[in-house]
């Protein structure tokens, strides 16, 4: 598994490479398992989901998601397969918003000292599953208020269906938009317990991460000269000394 990790973490400063007990990550899950299940809650709402976050997800899921890497898609496939470009271009909101931080994150592994940089990372990539798991929960439900790609336009509760909806339905898992919907809850409660683990861990194990090389403590001669290394002795040659 590490082999696999390692040409994207060549560093090693992943939370693969942690030394950590099992009893730790067992705890980790446990939080993100209750920290799911009480994902309405005023506490993971201001968690995952404040203003602090929610401005540039937001920004990105419209504009870079919807508005340009959708839109590209919307129109290549306009004649040949519109009903694909249009599920794309659907699919570049949360994508786009999330593949963001992944990439910046996958970025910051190959930087030695990067490290320092990956909680809030992390964090952010949290709540870009956050908001998706917010979102496919009301897949079929259809009874947040959204608001259109052109960001001016404001729907009512239950007048318009939000992205999930059209990313499931035409695979048929728009039944599963509950499970689909507590699954990225879940990685989101736990990329962002791993954040505030990790900023904690780099901060506590530095020397795990520090390449000290071995110094010469002990005083040398004043009259001391290398050793000739390229002129023989004596003894090394054949038959003893040549004249």
């Amino acid at each position: 598994m590490k082999n696999l990790i390692l040409p994207f973490d060549p560093h090693r400063q992943s939370c693969f490479f942690f030394k950590t007990s099992p009893v730790t990550w067992v705890v980790m899950l446990a939080l993100a398992a209750w920290l799911t299940l009480h994902w309405k809650s005023d506490f993971a709402d201001t968690l995952l989901n404040n203003i602090f976050v929610y401005a540039p997800n937001y920004l990105t899921h419209e504009i870079l998601g919807h508005n340009l890497v959708g839109n590209i898609f919307f129109r290549a496939l306009y004649t040949s397969a519109p009903g694909l470009g249009n599920w794309i271009a659907t699919l570049a909101g949360n994508g786009v918003e999330t593949l963001i931080p992944l990439g910046i994150l996958l970025y910051l592994l190959r930087l030695e000292g990067g490290r320092w940089a990956v909680p809030p990372v992390l964090y952010w990539l949290a709540t870009t599953f956050y908001g998706a798991g917010v979102y496919a929960q009301d897949a079929r439900a259809c009874s947040l208020p959204l608001t259109s790609s052109d960001m001016m336009t404001n729907y009512k509760p239950g007048e318009i269906c939000g992205d999930w909806h059209y990313i499931l339905e035409p695979l048929d898992l728009l039944a599963y938009d509950q499970w689909i919907a507590y699954t990225f809850l879940f990685i989101g409660s736990f990329l962002c317990l791993l954040a505030i683990y990790s900023a904690w861990y780099y901060w506590t194990h530095s020397d795990q991460y520090t390449c000290t090389m071995p110094i010469q403590t002990s005083r040398v001669a004043d009259d001391w000269t290398p050793p000739n290394i390229y002129t023989p002795q004596e003894h090394t040659l054949p038959g003893g000394k040549q004249e």
